[in-house]
């Protein structure tokens, strides 16, 4: 019965790892199972659900033709060739970044960014600066503060001089905590977001960038502006100029508005006063400027302040001294679609990005169970970790062991030494915070960078798209590479044996009758009759240079070779016309005068094209020609078995459209 039963079993087993088998092609000792060929044949045979035995044979063809050469690039080592390494180990990080990111979050990131660029707002802010690796306490007293800032400002107190007393920011001696307008991606994410969230005339609750602890007041909320092309005439008065430095630039930039508003050309003036003299020879254009850009403040709200395109802004003060500007151009908002490539190009780059990216991680920790041991790690604080990893000094000791796991993923472990490796890049020149903050911040990039090399290296074993593209990329670099050196080269290089091959298959290759056409214009009527009669007897196939020489001899333009060609019919223009007009029927050889130009024409009967003259069509069938033997010796150096019973169920697979 026992026996019965383990026979039964292994019968199952059996009959279990049968089913599994999906192996197509065997090229010697490779096996190719059925999915890759069907990956291949739905990407660029298609599929309409119509497939008959007869079109998965003759792709089956091309396809065993491509996976011998494949097998033999890999016999021949070409996929372990440092260079061969580097360019697929490039691919596959760009082809792995999709994988890596969570792709509605980007398309949110994307849409979010375009409605924000639909408005400018006029915010001002309180900073109350702390690292990202300060200590509790410290993070404390910054937050108290805050608060504290933020009581005083929702009970109606003035928000600027709250700014002087409280914020932190360097520019609030000047600016009051003002910012001016501003818009997307001009200042970090999280302070974008509060102040897009924040209704104008409200102050948002405090929150926390890489700087600190902030709040913020809306001024005000207006459409976007979009771009403006400008330009501008400036007269320098710098902070340090004299009194009477000052008057006479003040006099000088009150004449030149004068001037213009009395209708002075504006390009003309700025190449006359402008200071800036790398835009002055242009007109003085800058070229196109957008909302919280490159311009100074004061310089970029008259820019925008001025309504129609033409008009001139009034006289501008800034640190440089003065200005007026011109609105050159306006351009609005573009539609989503037209912004659409930039903003996902922006988004990618910005640290927004790592939203999609922190939702992956999220989600991996989940999938793969990985657990907190944050624990494990404060020996580093306590013990490990000195003030000398502000200075670039740090060392750790060497007769640790730091064999301790502190951290797993699935069947990945990864000791206390790993971790001090990553630590290192920590071990910089800056200015000092709390040790046990800046270990656990530590621990948790070193956590989510383990996380994301973990899910990249089983990327083929989890997604069998990825799988297949990095295949498709792995072959397809293999094959380029065997190819150029087997065929493509080879067949421009072998200049002999494209002339034996060129011999062997000239036959191919004939012209049909052509026309040999040559016009010369003539002075006068007289020299195209004279002319026309000489080269009767004197056929330019035979040399026409001393014919004309001899009527150039006393004026050099008694005769100058006008058009040729020498063509079949359809091909060319003059000699279409010239059998059209003259009729000429071969073997005929003519020549006449017509309006002082003379036409000489000749039928060639059919020869063989020369080499020189098809070199390129020769080539591509020498090309053709090569592979086809490259081919049939791959058959012959490897053996190949098709397994005919799996192309009859690839049929019926492809035939149902399955997926």
């Amino acid at each position: 019965m026992k026996k019965n039963v383990l026979t039964i079993v292994l019968l199952l087993f059996a009959a279990i790892l049968y089913a599994q088998d999906r192996t197509l092609l065997e090229i010697d000792n490779e096996k190719i199972d059925a999915d890759e060929f069907i990956h291949i044949f739905k990407k660029n045979a298609g599929n309409n659900g119509n497939v008959t035995r007869k079109d998965v044979d003759e792709y089956m063809d091309l396809f065993v033709n491509f996976k011998l050469k494949v097998h033999e690039g890999q016999a021949l080592g070409r996929d372990t060739s440092r260079s061969f390494k580097q360019e697929i180990a490039g691919y596959r990080k760009q082809l792995a970044q999709p994988y890596l990111s969570d792709k509605s979050i980007e398309d949110e990131l994307i849409k979010e960014a375009y409605d924000r660029m639909q408005y400018d707002v006029n915010v001002s802010h309180i900073l109350i600066t702390v690292s990202s690796n300060a200590s509790p306490e410290d993070t404390l007293k910054a937050w108290n503060k805050i608060n504290e800032a933020y009581k005083r400002a929702i009970k109606g107190e003035n928000f600027s001089k709250l700014a002087d007393e409280y914020s932190q920011d360097p520019s609030v001696a000047k600016n009051h905590g003002d910012l001016g307008y501003c818009t997307v991606f001009g200042l970090v994410y999280e302070f974008e977001t509060a102040m897009y969230n924040t209704k104008p005339g409200e102050i948002s609750a405090p929150f926390r960038t890489k700087f600190g602890y902030h709040i913020l007041k809306v001024n005000d909320k207006r459409p976007a502006k979009g771009r403006y092309k400008i330009a501008h005439i400036m007269i320098v008065s710098p902070q340090d100029a004299t009194d009477e430095m000052k008057k006479e630039a003040k006099e000088t930039i009150n004449d030149v508005y004068a001037q213009l508003k009395n209708g002075a050309d504006f390009a003309k003036m700025a190449d006359e006063y402008s200071a800036d003299r790398r835009t002055a020879v242009k007109g003085g254009e800058l070229g196109w400027i957008s909302v919280g850009g490159r311009m100074i403040r004061e310089f970029e709200e008259a820019a925008f302040n001025i309504k129609n395109v033409g008009d001139i802004s009034e006289i501008v003060s800034t640190g440089y001294g003065y200005h007026i500007i011109k609105l050159l151009e306006k351009e609005p908002i573009k539609s989503f679609d037209e912004c659409k490539a930039e903003l996902k190009s922006k988004v990618s780059g910005n640290m927004r990005s790592y939203k999609g990216r922190d939702v992956v991680i999220a989600n991996l920790k989940k999938e793969y169970g990985v657990k907190d041991m944050q624990k494990k790690i404060a020996p580093f604080y306590k013990k490990y970790v000195n003030d000398s990893i502000f200075t670039g000094a740090w060392k750790i000791d060497s007769t640790l062991k730091l064999d301790k796991i502190i951290f797993e993923i699935k069947d990945e472990q990864y000791t206390e030494k790993d971790f001090a490796k990553y630590l290192m890049k920590f071990n910089i020149k800056q200015d000092p915070v709390d040790i046990k903050m800046l270990v656990l911040n530590a621990y948790k990039q070193f956590g989510d960078k383990c996380i994301i090399e973990y899910e990249e290296k089983h990327l083929e074993e989890k997604y069998p798209s990825f799988r297949y593209l990095m295949k498709e990329y792995h072959d397809g670099i293999l094959l380029f590479a065997l190819t150029n050196e087997a065929v493509w080269n080879k067949a421009i290089a072998d200049t002999l044996g494209l002339e034996d091959y060129y011999e062997t298959v000239k036959d191919n290759y004939k012209w049909g009758d052509r026309y040999d056409v040559r016009t010369y214009k003539c002075k006068d009527e007289k020299t195209a009759i004279a002319f026309s009669k000489a080269l009767a007897f004197n056929p330019p196939n035979a040399g026409d240079e001393e014919v004309i020489r001899h009527f150039n001899e006393k004026d050099s333009t008694a005769v100058v070779v006008g058009e040729s060609a020498l063509e079949e019919k359809g091909h060319s223009l003059l000699v279409d016309n010239a059998i059209r007009e003259y009729e000429v029927r071969h073997p005929d050889t003519m020549c006449w005068n017509k309006d002082n130009i003379v036409t000489w024409i000749k039928h060639v009967a059919p020869t063989t094209k020369k080499l020189s003259e098809i070199r390129g069509i020769v080539t591509a069938a020498y090309q053709d020609y090569l592979e086809k033997l490259w081919i049939e010796s791959l058959r012959k150096k490897y053996t190949v078995k098709i397994h005919n019973e799996m192309l009859d169920q690839i049929v019926k697979e492809l035939s149902e459209n399955k997926q």
